[in-house]
């Protein structure tokens, strides 16, 4: 059984193929949503990794976030997952 704490820091570069203007999802060379969205799953499929049964993994079923600032090509970003709660 998994146990609540477990964490996990995903990190990228903002650069011209993960921008948004590229990516369809806005018209400016910022960390395009789509990225950050794959970031924070990025971050919360290896936190949980370890101590799923081998051949698992992870989906993901809901997502609820806000953007704070934009960030621009060559700032690095990161996503942090921990997990807070075990269901069945």
């Amino acid at each position: 059984m998994m146990e609540t704490g477990l964490t996990y820091t995903s990190t990228a570069v903002v650069s011209k193929e993960n921008a948004a203007a590229t990516m369809g999802s806005g018209d400016l060379n910022v960390f395009a949503t789509p990225a950050m969205v794959a970031l924070m799953e990025n971050a919360a499929m290896n936190a949980v990794a370890g101590g799923l049964p081998e051949g698992s993994t992870t989906v993901g079923a809901m997502m609820n976030t806000t953007h704070i600032k934009p960030s621009a090509v060559g700032d690095t970003v990161s996503a942090t997952a921990v997990l807070k709660e075990v269901e069945g």
